[in-house]
């Protein structure tokens, strides 16, 4: 008899601890570049997180070429970088070591080679079962992440989770089209301020992702990272394994701010989930007339996404020594800050001096330019790497402004909604 109640009170317990072991705010289904990023990102955000891989390899059986065109800097980095250190000594894989990252990352667990038998959305989120060791588990989550490459054999589908039209797409939050991403200018929504990932896409043309893709208009707490996000693409627009990595960490961010702020992936803030991005040395524009160890990238990413200064989206080129007109930056300047409008009344260059720059900065924030001067000047070299015979006459490039009017007028703080429409 006692016997029986040790045996019993011992199955409780690991029951009890079977069903502890899983409790994440994220569930990440699919082991692809982008599952996998998303995971890792999510975990990374402080918010736990499950992997849920249904093969045994990430990213599949066959190894990526690690030799793509990519930017120096976040995740894809680091998984390359490690790859390169670890085959001088041992004989592995891209898998292996992205596997590695994902088990020494703390908040993450994973399941491998995993079947998901159901999934079912809850009033507080969502409920995955799956079978661990030959037994089903109900697994809770706030928000449920698919990054399954095949849509059209979707787990989505396959439960009744979301409807996908025939080509194996969903209506997203925002709609995303080959044309406003080759003129993000000319359109009337704002995408390009929102966008959460970058990269190289087919023929190498530059793409720029929103955020609100990967959202499906009718399941908030829902983030899908798969071509299913994307209506108006083809799987050959996205052929590069470092641009589903990059987007991966745009949409863990994103997953992680709904658990953080309890809220909804809808419900984000779009600045603070670009601001997670730089925080994890990744990109938002495939920008590449600017060192990635430059200083002040991330000031200069800033200033595209608020539109202040224009980037040449079809090269990929800032142009940082290209001068600041008067005429590029008033109206962007007057819809961030209305009380501009009367310093471009009563100041009309047609280029921009450092004198000018700091009467326009000092009439918008209100700080001393007297102070602000000294600051600049004391810094001009050292600090910001400006030329040395930088002075109150200098005209002022696209690099110069980026940088001073991040730190004098952050306007990159002025938030936007999905559509990319400022918000105060």
């Amino acid at each position: 008899m006692i016997i029986k109640r040790i045996i019993w009170i011992a199955l409780v317990f690991l029951t009890v601890k079977t069903q502890a072991q899983y409790k994440p705010d994220i569930i990440v289904i699919g082991g692809s570049a982008a599952g996998t990023a998303a995971a890792i990102q999510g975990a990374r955000s402080g918010v736990k997180t499950l992997l849920i891989a249904p093969s045994d390899n990430l990213i599949g059986d066959v190894p990526p070429s690690m030799n793509i065109p990519a930017f120096d800097l976040g995740l894809w980095k680091e998984w390359k970088d490690k790859f390169i250190k670890t085959a001088d000594t041992v004989n592995t894989t891209p898998q292996l070591v992205l596997e590695s990252i994902v088990k020494n990352t703390k908040d993450l667990s994973f399941l491998k080679a995993t079947p998901i038998l159901g999934i079912a959305q809850k009033k507080n989120g969502w409920e995955v079962k799956v079978n661990i060791n030959g037994k089903p588990e109900d697994i809770k989550c706030k928000v449920l992440v698919d990054a399954t490459t095949n849509s059209a054999n979707s787990l989505l589908t396959q439960f009744n989770v979301l409807s996908l039209d025939k080509e194996g797409k969903f209506d997203n939050l925002v709609s995303y089209t080959k044309e406003k991403r080759n003129k993000p200018y000319d359109q009337t929504q704002k995408l390009y301020r929102t966008s959460g990932a970058a990269g190289f896409g087919k023929d190498s043309v530059l793409n720029f992702i929103p955020l609100g893709v990967f959202i499906p208009i009718e399941k908030e707490n829902l983030l899908v990272v798969s071509m299913s996000a994307f209506k108006d693409f083809d799987t050959d627009d996205f052929k590069n394994i470092a641009l589903w990595t990059n987007m991966g960490q745009a949409v863990g961010a994103l997953a992680a701010y709904g658990p953080f702020f309890d809220t909804t992936p809808a419900k984000a803030n779009i600045r603070l989930t670009q601001s997670e991005m730089f925080t994890y040395q990744s990109f938002l524009y495939p920008v590449l007339d600017i060192k990635t160890n430059d200083a002040f990238y991330n000031a200069i990413q800033k200033t595209i996404s608020t539109g202040l200064l224009k980037f040449d989206f079809k090269t990929g080129r800032f142009n940082p020594n290209e001068l600041v007109k008067n005429s590029d930056i008033k109206p962007i300047m007057t819809e961030i800050y209305p009380r501009a409008k009367i310093w471009f009344i009563e100041n009309k260059p047609d280029t921009l001096t450092l004198k000018n720059v700091i009467s326009l900065f000092s009439f918008i924030s209100g700080k001393d330019p007297i102070t602000m001067q000294e600051e600049i000047m004391k810094g001009a070299i050292e600090k910001f790497g400006f030329s040395p015979d930088f002075k109150d006459t200098t005209l002022i490039n696209k690099r110069a402004f980026a940088i001073l009017s991040d730190i004098y007028l952050s306007p990159f703080n002025t938030n936007v909604d999905f559509n990319g429409y400022l918000q105060r």
